[in-house]
């Protein structure tokens, strides 16, 4: 049978031929939108993922930052000789360097498995630096105690000596005593104190060492005044003896005698009352004094 003589047939059918090819069309732009959408979310899904890997290396990299910052100042501030432990030294400075080799990784600019792997190091890093520096510290704690009770058994020794040999008295015996009070603390400091206390006990055990030095020069002073004193009595003294000897003593040298002119009296010449005294030899004579009664005085020398 044609189909032209099919009812129906052809007119209805070619009339819904454009409806079905439009709806197919509708389909088809459907489902790929719903693909476009699908591998949208999921690009941003990935980049998501990206970006929340480095982030966490961005925020472990900042950790270990902060940590290795302080395992440096620590390592200015000391340095191998500070430390009982040589080791816990050279371990905690090569896990610095290494450290500044993951910090500078470019966290930002990696692939989720390298920003991941960034992380994880960057945590190992963090965790190894801190224990580190607490050896280091614990091995400068040791080092210091006993450098410390070192100090401080030198300390006890050269004041007890300073002690032993003084001698007593008004300058030196408030200052031995008190010497002697703190080397009773300072002689068993025990095994309980600490680091501080311990530099105290040394501190005070020289102040008082000081202080018994300074009485000690103050009683060679007195001594030397004292001294100086004795033998400048002692001086007086001697020459007051020799000046009182002296005066004491007769002259030895014999006195000079003086010759006196003794004159000789003669009687019997003319011309005078009472006689005349005469020079022997001369030719001539000396009238003899009058003791008022016309007789010559009496002379002395006759």
């Amino acid at each position: 049978m044609h189909q032209d003589a099919i009812p129906g047939f052809g007119t209805d059918m070619d009339a819904d031929e454009p409806a079905r090819a439009g709806h197919a069309v509708r389909i088809v732009l459907t489902v790929l939108a719903v693909v476009a959408a699908v591998a949208l979310v999921g690009v941003i899904a990935a980049g998501a993922v990206t970006a929340s890997a480095r982030h966490g290396a961005e925020q472990a990299q900042a950790v270990l930052r902060e940590t290795n910052t302080i395992a440096t100042r620590f390592v200015k501030a000391h340095k191998a000789s500070d430390l009982a432990d040589a080791k816990a030294w050279s371990r905690l400075d090569a896990r610095i360097s290494d450290n500044a080799r993951i910090l500078d990784e470019p966290a930002a600019r990696l692939s989720i498995r390298d920003a991941g792997s960034l992380k994880d190091r960057a945590g190992k890093a963090n965790k190894d630096t801190n224990t580190l520096v607490s050896a280091a510290r614990r091995a400068l704690a040791i080092k210091q105690e006993a450098d410390a009770r070192e100090s401080l058994a030198k300390a006890v020794g050269e004041a007890t000596k300073l002690r032993d040999g003084a001698k007593r008295d008004d300058d030196t015996g408030t200052a031995i005593d008190d010497l002697t009070t703190i080397l009773e603390r300072a002689a068993e400091p025990g095994k309980d104190v600490t680091v501080k206390e311990l530099e105290d006990l040394v501190s005070r055990v020289e102040q008082a060492r000081k202080t018994l030095e300074q009485a000690i020069a103050t009683q060679a002073e007195h001594a030397k005044a004292k001294r100086a004193a004795e033998e400048k009595a002692a001086r007086e003294r001697q020459e007051r003896e020799r000046q009182s000897e002296q005066q004491t003593v007769p002259d030895s040298t014999p006195p000079q005698q003086q010759q006196q002119w003794i004159p000789q009296y003669q009687s019997g010449q003319s011309g005078q009352s009472g006689g005349t005294g005469s020079q022997p030899g001369n030719g001539w004579s000396v009238p003899s004094p009058s003791d008022g009664n016309g007789l010559p005085g009496n002379d002395p020398g006759l």
